[in-house]
């Protein structure tokens, strides 16, 4: 349960740059592994409202090398995802699309 702990963390941060502020990740400190750049890099290909969303780019794919990304599946059904334009499925998918070797199962 731990592992989905720190992925809602990554969650919360992609929702608070999704609202343009990144107060959990800021002054360099990471989240989950992740800085506030590297969730930058990734935003474009979680947003629920793109229909068809660019592959992460190299950048996403290597923010995502260190990771933790068990503690997304405590935001699978939260509202937060849906309420500020992440898709779920397209967050957890990223490891698998970066080629990382990782996946995640909730």
């Amino acid at each position: 349960m731990e592992g989905c702990a720190k992925l809602m963390v990554v969650a919360m941060v992609l929702v608070a740059l999704a609202l343009g502020s990144g107060p959990i990740a800021a002054n360099g400190q990471k989240v989950c592994g992740i800085s506030k750049e590297g969730f930058e890099a990734c935003r474009p290909s979680v947003n629920a409202a793109d229909p068809n969303p660019p592959p992460p780019s190299g950048v996403c794919c290597k923010a995502l090398d260190d990771a933790d990304f068990k503690c997304l599946c405590l935001f699978k059904n939260s509202k937060w995802m849906t309420d500020y334009g992440i898709d779920f499925n397209r967050a957890k998918d990223l490891p698998v699309k970066c080629n990382s070797g990782k996946s995640v199962t909730c």
